[in-house]
């Protein structure tokens, strides 16, 4: 046994990871399983390296040693990732469960509590895939959101905005974008009347641009802020609107970039006007 402990403190010593593992591998064969696992605990170098080893090499293993070791943490950690290499979801979940015990005696509420969510939303992607054949699984939360929007199904895009508590303005981001993506115009300012913007109307104005559809970006010009007033007349493309807002609101930031869209020529009269009141802001 003292030759053994020598022989892998001189392997640690000389600083060669394979003359390291070349060691720690006779040892595990040499040795019955509780004395190897010992022997690793009193060096810490090499049992990193066989753990690395093991992750890649022996997944069984490596559980045994967090076993031992009563590394709860760890041993979470292995079930979640071993959750991934199972094909049916029932095993997956089996496994997440068991990465969700050793999180609880790990005291880690937070990763047990994020376990416990990925396997809802694993259980509701697979009843989502049952009902319309489309592959949600794996996708995440955001992703699963998007996913049932572009199909239309807002009801269960609702279901999942509520069970998992997705913020507002997330939520309004990910239909914005699902609904200007679909070119679903007609559902868009339903939607945008449903109640207030958590996120405003200026987005509403600039998806419809980035589609290409200034007629239906103007229907939300109105409604943006005052401060947002000059971006979203210059996003459709009305540069007199800008105008009108930069000169109300006595900005000289505004009136100068304003400026930067008209021409010298074909707006002389509204160039004048915008260097009169950028003037007169500039003495304020």
């Amino acid at each position: 046994m003292k030759r053994s402990h020598l022989a892998l403190s001189k392997a640690i010593e000389s600083g060669d990871t394979d003359l390291v593992y070349t060691v720690v591998s006779y040892l595990k064969n040499e040795m019955n399983r509780g004395d190897f696992f010992m022997t690793l605990r009193n060096q810490p170098v090499a049992l990193s390296l066989y753990r690395q080893f093991c992750k890649h090499q022996e997944q069984d293993t490596l559980k045994d040693l967090f076993n031992q070791d009563d590394d709860h943490q760890e041993l979470g950690n292995f079930y979640v990732r071993a959750s991934y290499r199972e094909g049916k979801l029932e095993a997956r979940l089996s496994a997440l469960q068991s990465a969700v015990d050793e999180y609880n005696k790990a005291k880690n509420e937070f990763a047990a509590k994020a376990t416990e969510e990925h396997m809802r939303l694993l259980r509701f992607q697979r009843r989502q895939e049952e009902e319309s054949g489309q592959s949600m699984m794996d996708l995440s939360l955001q992703d699963t959101l998007h996913s049932l929007l572009l199909q239309g199904r807002g009801r269960q895009a609702e279901q999942l905005y509520k069970e998992f508590r997705i913020p507002d303005k997330r939520y309004w981001w990910q239909k914005l974008s699902a609904l200007s993506e679909k070119e679903d115009w007609e559902e868009l300012e339903k939607f945008s009347k449903s109640k207030k913007s958590p996120i405003g109307y200026l987005p509403f104005v600039e998806v419809c641009v980035k589609h290409h559809n200034k007629y239906e970006a103007k229907k939300y010009v109105s409604k943006v802020t005052p401060e947002q007033k000059v971006k979203a007349h210059l996003a459709v493309g009305d540069v007199e609107g800008a105008a009108e807002a930069a000169i109300e609101r006595r900005s000289e930031g505004e009136l100068s970039l304003v400026l930067s869209h008209c021409s010298p020529t074909t707006d002389r009269g509204l160039v004048e006007r915008l260097n009169r009141a950028r003037t007169a802001a500039s003495k304020k």
